[in-house]
């Protein structure tokens, strides 16, 4: 078994926990509607998609909530809210991440917003204050791309910018929808127990450079 050259990593409930709940029961607080159907209702309709996708622009992803939840809010507390489902990088990951660089070309692709991206990205880990981030080769986020996973053309897309094929390549997701689309075109995929996240991903690794 080939070690592979390139590993990309997604971010929520892998190196970063998320608690979606949290968001609608933050969000139910503000609408007649309660956590559970609000829930639903963003799931049913694939309501964050258009916005982690870049084709809404906050004040428009705020007011398009507003209008489909029936939200009563500022945008201050429509931020948090929307914010409340980011928890805590996991304990150690920064160094576990840094002690991959020199092995591995490493590839962030997240599907997130501009709201999300700009709380999480603000997380010191490093010695020096560092966020996560910079350790990676390259970050890729939805909303910047214009297209959100599993459409495979965002792994096309990474994998055509960051120049490898997809033999050479091994990605870690936690959606099992996401790990369909990148093992149809031919990424050895895993998919992540949130409970375990790098102590399995490590495993995986180990079997390939061991």
């Amino acid at each position: 078994m080939a070690a592979p050259k390139a590993i990309i990593f997604d971010l929520g409930n892998v190196l970063l926990s998320i608690d979606l709940s949290l968001t609608y029961e933050a969000f139910s607080a503000y609408s007649s509607f309660s956590s559970s159907e609000i829930a639903s209702a963003i799931a049913d309709h694939q309501l964050w998609v258009p916005y982690e996708s870049g084709k809404q622009s906050d004040q428009e992803f705020r007011n398009f909530l507003r209008e489909s939840l029936q939200l009563r809010i500022s945008d201050e507390e429509f931020d948090e809210a929307f914010s409340a489902l980011l928890l805590d990088f996991h304990a150690g990951v920064y160094e576990w991440i840094a002690s991959l660089r020199s092995q591995f070309h490493l590839i962030l692709l997240s599907n997130t917003s501009a709201i999300h991206a700009a709380r999480f990205t603000k997380i010191s880990l490093g010695p020096e204050g560092q966020n996560l981030f910079s350790l990676f080769h390259h970050v890729y986020y939805s909303f910047e791309m214009g297209v959100v996973k599993p459409d495979v053309t965002i792994y096309q897309q990474v994998l055509t910018e960051q120049g490898f094929s997809a033999e050479e390549v091994l990605f870690f997701d936690d959606n099992v929808a996401n790990i369909k689309a990148a093992k149809s075109m031919g990424i050895d995929s895993f998919l992540i127990d949130p409970s375990r996240t790098y102590s399995q991903i490590q495993e995986i690794l180990d079997t390939y450079v061991s």
